[in-house]
């Protein structure tokens, strides 16, 4: 998920370089810069897809721990509680 959220921060900075130094819009026809600013998107969408991968995978994972967390706890949180 970090790995992810890196990649969307290099997909982000590479777009406003992109967009900001007027690479995107120097000439008047977006054939030369096609490529470019295809990419900076192109890199933000892997980094969205990398995060979502990670957190898919931590729900996983979270989901399969659970039940055997609750098989060791009888009677609540703290099974020494004051009553």
């Amino acid at each position: 998920m970090l790995l992810g959220l890196a990649v969307m921060a290099v997909g982000g900075a590479l777009d406003i370089v992109v967009h900001g130094l007027g690479f995107a819009h120097a000439a008047h026809d977006h054939v030369h810069d096609f490529g470019i600013e295809h990419l900076a998107h192109l890199v933000g969408i892997a980094g969205m897809v990398l995060v979502l991968a990670g957190l898919v995978t931590h729900g996983a994972r979270r989901q399969r721990r659970i039940p055997a967390l609750q098989n060791q706890t009888r009677g609540g949180l703290d099974s020494h509680a004051h009553r």
